[in-house]
């Protein structure tokens, strides 16, 4: 007889992480369309066999699965790779305001644990972290004692003074901030740090690699969301610059960077920066140079969205300039695929809850109008965002297997979706409403099922919620638990 779980078992479930089931040694997908993650066409009619966390064999037939083996009826629906964030700030997760004066380690953290449920159940399997304490909580996760998406952390972003990084007030006294204890609260909670000189940038950068950084990230230039560094600039000098290319690559791993214009992408390139993060104002010339390079542009799109006018917290001065902006390099996507870019997925995850999820599924449906193909977009969610992130070769906490593509040997990062991704982005959440969508997160009501590493964490073909879904706390669901019988 089905019953609804009480809110008190549900909860111990969550602080047990009883989410990480014990996996089957096979698990057989029957009767998918599979979209690899670099094709563009889905490959109808095929079987899947898992075992472990990585996909044994792609096919027809049963794939010389086991008896007793997990099967599951995949009823004709779409198959995609778990789906990759390249840029988030998870512990970043309220506005900066209230951030810098009213929250503490402790606030970021449980918050991080709701963020990383609501990434997992909205079929994101892996996130880049590209700026904050996120160290205890990668741990967490591969632990199994949080929920969430595979994490590649980079630790503190590291700024240099007045950079973008720099988040304190002109009033702040001091012009060396370690030794006049002069901290933002950034700091202070391990955000980002502010150094400057070749010894200090050193010591930041080896810092995070010791604490487990995957990768590296400074800030190269000037931002929209600090005060006190203009957009135009760049920051960092070619010494600093290269020094912590130079420890990074020592540890074997690489350096992403903030940045802009093709001034400082350009000093970013000759000290050896793999990854540029947002970059909306290069020019052709320095897009052609870093696809030559082999680097990556990874921006959040919504930047040059007129949607972005519509945030309540944007300032009115600043309508004419966003204007302006969205004027001039409005085709910046088209211009990315025209050069040969490999370009990345990034929803820039950063403030308070509503906004930033709204966000996210915004930034789906907007890039499919900025790139003009799904396909696109599909990829750099999928197999570009994987090929990064092998880049941080040894210091890669997943190299069992290949993330963001289907394929023998990959990681059984899933998802199966009602629907055709490559003809509507709507199916794994893409929507055009941002502001003014509703601010309580709800399921993506196409996504049936969520893996990772072989085990389910969302399983709703059955109509039923999985026992991983049911362990979230009865909030986030706002009213939409269903009976659930344990074990089956």
């Amino acid at each position: 007889m089905k019953r609804l779980i009480p809110l008190l078992v549900v909860l111990t479930w969550s602080a047990l992480g009883h989410a990480e089931q014990m996996a089957s040694p096979q698990t057989l997908i029957r009767d998918v369309a599979i979209f690899d993650g670099r094709s563009n066409e889905l490959k109808p009619g095929q079987n899947l066999l898992i075992e472990g966390s990585l996909i044994r064999a792609i096919g027809t037939g049963d794939l010389d699965a086991s008896a007793d083996a997990i099967e599951i009826d995949g009823g004709g629906r779409t198959l995609m790779p778990g789906l990759i964030d390249g840029h988030a700030h998870v512990m970043i997760n309220q506005n900066f305001g209230v951030v810098e004066t009213n929250m503490d380690i402790t606030d970021m953290a449980y918050n991080a644990t709701i963020v990383m449920k609501r990434f997992l159940v909205d079929g994101f399997t892996t996130v880049r972290d590209m700026g904050g304490p996120t160290f205890g909580l990668a741990r967490a996760l591969d632990q199994g004692r949080v929920v969430g998406p595979r994490l590649y952390p980079s630790g503190g972003f590291i700024s240099q003074t007045s950079g973008h990084g720099d988040f304190r007030d002109r009033a702040d006294p001091g012009f060396s901030p370690k030794d006049a204890g002069d901290l933002s609260n950034f700091e202070r909670m391990g955000i980002g740090n502010v150094a400057d000189g070749v010894p200090e940038v050193l010591k930041a950068t080896r810092l995070n690699l010791r604490n487990g950084a995957t990768q590296i990230k400074i800030m190269g230039g000037g931002g929209g969301s600090s005060r006190f560094d203009p957009i135009d600039t760049t920051q960092y000098s070619v010494e600093e610059i290269c020094a912590i290319v130079e420890a990074a690559k020592d540890w074997g791993t690489y350096v992403g960077a903030h940045t802009f214009n093709d001034r400082a992408v350009s000093r970013l390139l000759d000290c050896g920066v793999k990854t540029f993060e947002h970059g909306f104002f290069i020019s052709d010339q320095t897009m052609k140079r870093i696809a030559k390079e082999g680097g990556y542009v990874v921006p959040q799109m919504w930047g040059l969205s007129p949607d972005l006018a519509k945030n309540p917290l944007m300032p009115a001065e600043k309508l004419p300039m966003l204007a302006k902006l969205q004027e001039d390099f409005g085709d910046f996507g088209e211009r990315l695929l025209k050069n040969k870019v490999k370009v990345v997925f990034a929803s820039d995850y950063v403030g308070d809850f509503a906004d930033a999820e709204r966000a996210r599924r915004y930034e789906l449906w907007w890039r499919t109008q900025a790139f003009g193909s799904n396909f696109e977009v599909l990829k750099q969610l999928t197999s570009t965002a994987g090929e990064m992130l092998a880049m941080s070769g040894p210091r890669n906490p997943y190299k069992e297997g290949a993330l963001g593509v289907i394929e023998e040997g990959a990681y059984a990062d899933l998802i199966l979706v009602d629907g055709n991704p490559l003809e509507d982005i709507g199916v794994i959440g893409g929507t055009e409403s941002w502001f003014d969508a509703d601010p309580e997160f709800r399921l993506i009501p196409t996504i049936h099922l969520v893996m990772k590493g072989g085990r389910i964490y969302r399983n709703e073909i059955d109509g039923r919620l999985s026992e991983e879904a049911v362990s979230f706390p009865a909030m986030e669901y706002h009213g939409i638990l269903r009976d659930y019988v344990p074990g089956g």
